[in-house]
């Protein structure tokens, strides 16, 4: 089990309000003559904060924060308040915007993410050097930031980040739900695209889900979807991560990632991006699901076999059933081009750090794979360095863990050359901090079975 332990740092005082007037501009604040806070407004709504501490190192961080689902809409500059404090104190100047909406956001905040940067330099300072960093939504945002602005933008910290884009990424929970629906519920109409009845669907997804968990076919049946969704063996927050063969184990990790991250995603989240770019952009024509079980890792169809013949079951007999099923047709070709404009081509034009967590079960480590094959075609390699954290869950660091990925490219562009990587640095670089809270590993992750971006 993870522990996280807080940094020792003084309380801020009350904060004293000072007007500033401008049209992009609300107020400052100074905490305890330490601190200025600044917030306002930009032009479509969307408001920003900036935070400056008293021994500003000319350096500014500009988070983009990830998916919010609202009502609520707050600008935020960390993405926890143990950051933010730990950040300020260590010199950094803190930046972050809103975004116009809620939901998914990333057309619209990587305009707005430039205009924050701008009204920063106007009202405080040009700075020094600009490190963009962000999570899940925010770490997309991040890593196309750092293919198209690097005359703003001098390097990019991008964490839990989609980076194989969104159309592959949603693929793959197609797939589960696919392979949920046709050997779970084989009569079943539940919509695996264009959802317009959120409540209902997700209700669907849940109790199908639970079903299954009860019986040892439903378990074996449960553990293929996950294996086609590149579920993680380890997702459960507060859990100590199972034995490399607990086959058991790894299910129920799995089934609680099923009922939990997947009937979210595949009901709301893809609700939301559908009517964000007009129409489906998942498809399964074309995917021939025995040979995507053969390029699954070994662990994952370990387990599946494992549990198959636990229950009598044909793996067979079960990828036949798939294959044999009606597919969804890719419907809505302007959507999926619309979706594939906001996916990272791999050509970064700064220096790019990516942070995972191994048992990430929203954004998939497995994402992180074709972003990299990416990235060596377009002969970048030299700017990209790709890191793992041991732990269950979405975006679940410590403070040391963002502090040592913040400090680690903050010297790579100090000297022009990346320092060590290696978990054992990366620990080490976490360790200065005085706490021991950090836990960066080597790390393999699945194949993406399926990474294209168009049918």
């Amino acid at each position: 089990m993870r522990s996280k332990k807080k940094p020792v740092i003084a309380a801020a005082a009350a904060m004293t309000v000072v007007a500033i007037t401008g049209s992009a501009v609300g107020c400052a604040e100074t905490a305890d003559a330490t601190t200025r806070k600044i917030t306002g407004t930009l032009s479509d709504g969307s408001t920003y904060l900036f935070e400056v501490p008293a021994n500003w190192n000319g350096t500014v961080l500009l988070y983009s924060h990830g998916y919010n689902p609202g009502p609520s809409n707050p600008a935020k500059n960390a993405g926890s308040a143990e950051v933010n404090e730990k950040l300020l104190a260590d010199g950094y100047a803190l930046a972050g915007g809103s975004y116009p909406g809620v939901g998914w956001q990333t057309p619209n905040a990587l305009g707005d993410q430039i205009a924050t940067l701008d009204q920063f330099a106007a009202q405080v300072a040009a700075p020094r050097r600009v490190i963009a960093w962000g999570e899940s939504m925010g770490g997309e945002i991040t890593s196309l930031l750092a293919e198209r602005y690097p005359d703003k933008i001098d390097g990019a910290i991008a964490m839990c980040p989609a980076v194989a884009g969104t159309v592959p990424w949603f693929n793959t929970y197609l797939d589960g739900a696919f392979t949920l629906r046709t050997l779970l519920d084989p009569d079943g109409t539940v919509p695996l695209v264009n959802i317009t009845d959120v409540a209902s669907t997700q209700s669907y997804w849940t109790q199908l889900v639970e079903n299954a968990q009860k019986t040892a076919e439903g378990r074996a049946r449960l553990a293929l979807a996950a294996a086609f969704t590149t579920l993680p063996t380890w997702s459960q927050p507060g859990t100590s991560e199972p034995a490399g063969t607990d086959h058991a184990a790894h299910e129920r990790n799995q089934y609680y990632s099923l009922s939990t991250t997947f009937t979210l995603f595949q009901a709301a989240v893809r609700a939301d991006m559908e009517s964000k770019v007009g129409g489906a952009f998942s498809w399964n024509t074309g995917a021939d699901y025995r040979e995507l079980f053969s390029g699954l890792g070994q662990g994952a169809k370990a387990e599946v076999d494992a549990l198959y013949k636990q229950a009598g079951l044909s793996i067979e007999d079960d990828l036949g059933a798939l294959q044999a099923a009606p597919r969804i047709e890719p419907s809505d070709p302007q959507a999926i081009a619309k979706m594939n404009e906001y996916a990272p081509t791999g050509s970064p034009r700064m220096p790019i750090l990516t942070v995972h967590t191994t048992g990430d079960d929203a954004v998939f480590p497995s994402l992180e794979s074709p972003y990299a094959a990416k990235v060596r075609t377009n002969g970048d390699t030299a700017l990209l360095r790709q890191t793992y954290v041991s732990a269950p869950g979405h975006c679940n660091f410590t403070t040391d863990e963002v502090v040592a990925s913040i400090k680690t490219m903050d010297q790579r562009l100090s000297s022009g050359a990346w320092p060590s990587t290696s978990p054992e640095d990366m620990n080490k670089r976490a360790a200065d901090n005085g706490t021991d809270s950090s836990h960066f590993v080597e790390f393999q992750p699945d194949p993406l079975p399926r990474p294209e971006l168009y049918p």
